[in-house]
């Protein structure tokens, strides 16, 4: 692989939550101001929050808003999906090949460590910090966690730990969620470069307020009181569930709480109840059925509940779901919620589109921007009973109480005014006053929020002094 034609560095943090993905992303997004085109990678993530590219592939969720930081489309390369049982030999394989990828279509690679890079007993086995940047020649950013305490020690610790060669690569040090007066750090700066040499760039303050720990559902939600919570929604966390993203939006709503609950857990009474995409319809479905969620969903409808489906998660909510296998085996024929009366049959052929749309439903005369994205269609079977959620029927339905929906545009909930409205919904059965509809879509709003974490930083860092110290 060629080294140098991919500039590379590589973010390392002195432990868990340091802040260095959030860094990454801003800057990724300042070199992209800069006019280079910006790819970020880590090399490995153990993180359960996934999120699902154009081409279908899984990326680690904090991959894909590094992705938009950098103004670029998520896809698989920025974090290969290895195996945990596959050796560190293969696994770097397979990190090679995407690296080699990537060097052909960027200018830059932010890379994003994992964990503490200063780890003794996985010499050897740690691909994803200072072998990635050996290999890469890329110079590294040591983030320092200062929300925890001792922020000196373990910034020192965690050099000490590294062998010459390892150190030598760390050319800047950002100390990261400081809640203080950033002056009062100024003596135990100074005496961190006298000691190792290596500029400490800035000081960034806490900014959890706005962005919380990369385990959230949305990298954007504000930090929000107990007391502001207005609405309740459970999403179902199918077994092979496919996009936790899709809900970021209804996350991201101050007066919104969101959260999954797994087969098994109590549903309760929430304000809405999500049926998301599925990677395996059949197996979830099944898997519904013999856990009794299928049942609670069931009684929760009867009893008033609204629920939606996107996607598979729409398809469960029918009759039935015919899947065909092809001309030399038997379709299966799979038992729907029966929450709406309409049946799936699912084909060998997707359908992947952008589309615009005008809503029917919760309020007539929204324009919605979505993906289209399906393997199936659907046969209304008693067309009185439901209506037609947008223009085109084929994108969704709503039965007639307005209580079951399903749609196939994937990231509905994009679309702020439909949103807004369908939350509007929700909160007039509470007696609530209604949200304002008139708001950016939220990937406009998530992009406006990128822009503020690269000015924070912008204004934080030393931006000169750390693209000089990394060769930028």
């Amino acid at each position: 692989m060629d080294t140098q034609a991919l500039k590379a560095i590589l973010l390392i943090g002195t432990g868990n939550a340091a802040g260095k993905s959030l860094l990454a992303s801003a800057l990724g997004r300042l070199l992209y101001r800069r006019g280079l085109k910006v790819a970020p990678f880590q090399a490995q993530s153990t993180s359960s929050m996934l999120y699902t590219t154009n081409q279908g592939e899984q990326i680690a969720y904090f991959q894909a808003v590094q992705a938009w930081a950098a103004r670029t489309e998520p896809q698989a390369d920025f974090n290969p999906r290895c195996p945990g049982d596959q050796s560190p030999e293969r696994v770097w394989a397979v990190l090679k090949q995407s690296l080699e990828r990537l060097t052909q279509s960027f200018d830059v690679l932010v890379a994003d460590g994992v964990g503490s890079p200063a780890d003794a007993y996985l010499t050897g086995q740690d691909v994803c910090n200072l072998h990635l940047a050996q290999t890469l020649n890329a110079p590294v950013v040591l983030v320092v966690d200062a929300d925890r305490g001792g922020w000196l020690a373990s910034a020192i610790g965690t050099l000490e730990l590294m062998d010459p060669t390892e150190k030598a690569l760390v050319r800047a040090i950002i100390i990261n969620k400081y809640r203080g007066n950033p002056d009062r750090l100024k003596p135990g700066r100074d005496w961190l470069e006298q000691r190792t040499g290596i500029p400490v760039v800035g000081v960034m303050p806490w900014l959890q307020h706005l962005f919380p720990s990369p385990e959230s559902i949305d990298l954007f939600a504000r930090r929000r009181r107990q007391s502001d919570i207005e609405t309740t929604i459970a999403a179902v966390r199918l077994p092979h569930i496919a996009s936790f993203s899709d809900l970021d939006p209804l996350s991201a709503e101050p007066t919104v709480s969101l959260r999954y609950i797994d087969l098994g857990q109590e549903l309760g009474y929430p304000d809405a109840v999500v049926l998301p995409r599925s990677n395996n319809l059949a197996e979830d479905l099944q898997a519904l059925h013999q856990s009794g969620f299928a049942e609670d969903l069931q009684q929760y409808a009867i009893a008033g509940g609204t629920i939606l489906g996107i996607g598979e998660g729409f398809q469960m909510l029918g009759r039935q779901v015919v899947q065909l296998q092809g001309l030399d085996t038997a379709s299966q024929e799979l038992m729907g919620l029966d929450l709406l009366p309409i049946s799936s049959i699912t084909t060998g052929d997707w359908i992947d589109r952008e589309r615009q749309a005008t809503s029917n439903y919760p309020q007539a005369g929204l324009p919605v921007t979505s993906r289209e994205f399906r393997q199936s269609y659907t046969q209304i079977l008693d067309s009185q009973s439901v209506q037609s959620l947008f223009d085109d029927s084929k994108l969704g339905v709503v039965s007639s109480s307005q209580l079951v929906w399903g749609t196939y545009l994937t990231d509905i909930f994009d679309s702020s005014p439909w949103r807004r409205a369908w939350l509007n919904r929700l909160r007039h059965q509470r007696g609530l006053s209604s949200l304002p509809t008139g708001i950016p879509d939220y990937r406009e709003h998530r992009d406006m929020l990128l822009d503020s974490l690269a000015d924070d930083v912008a204004v934080n860092i030393n931006l000169d002094r750390l693209w000089a110290a990394i060769g930028l």
